[in-house]
């Protein structure tokens, strides 16, 4: 394998652009650095590799992702909501967003009514009222099963690092569901899954 030098962090291939990190260009080849930069001209463009619970990107699909502070660089989003929708009280939801060198997850605890009542004409009507309530939960493990292999990875503010065997072995996943396991901070844990297009998504990156 052909070791980038440390400053080299920017290729131009005609109209596309694509910046990456000197510790991501040395985890690949000058072919495979080529090949990322063209594939990446034709993806949808998202502005911003922030993760919230109100987030309107592409889900499950390759991305071409421009942050304003982190760079441009390719990137899948995945979202699963577990315990009924969105702000329904006690349901969990797992963000993700998958990249290159890194797998960035939040995770949220969501409620969302607040009963109230309204009198108008002699009589008291009941109201529910919608009120969003998001607690995020620190994640500081993160378990992949991919195939017969378990992946256990330490983070700091919920995001790991993609090693190359890693890397390898997401972009080889069989055409199915993948079971992943959050332990978050005090010990709790969530378990969920990466739903088969996010998964046939991690081809195009990985």
């Amino acid at each position: 394998m052909i070791k980038l030098p440390q400053t080299i962090s920017v290729l131009l291939f005609g109209a596309s652009l694509a910046i990456i990190s000197p510790q991501l260009a040395a985890a690949f080849t000058v072919q495979e650095v080529v090949n990322l930069a063209q594939a990446s001209s034709d993806l949808p463009v998202v502005k911003s590799a922030g993760l919230s619970p109100d987030m309107n990107v592409p889900w499950s699909k390759a991305v071409r992702i421009v942050d304003p502070f982190e760079g441009e660089f390719l990137g899948v989003f995945d979202r699963n909501s577990l315990g009924g929708y969105l702000y329904r009280e006690g349901s969990n939801q797992v963000i993700s967003l998958w990249t290159p060198s890194s797998i960035r997850v939040l995770v949220t605890v969501n409620s969302g009514q607040a009963s109230s009542s309204f009198y108008t004409a002699g009589h008291l009507y009941p109201r529910p009222d919608f009120l969003r309530f998001v607690t995020t939960k620190k994640v500081d493990k993160l378990l992949l099963k991919v195939r017969e292999k378990v992946f256990k990875l330490d983070g700091s503010t919920g995001s790991f690092a993609v090693s190359r065997e890693l890397a390898t072995a997401l972009k080889n996943a069989p055409d199915e569901n993948l079971d992943i396991r959050l332990v978050l901070e005090g010990g709790q844990t969530i378990d969920s899954k990466i739903g088969k297009g996010t998964v046939k998504a991690w081809r195009n990156i990985y």
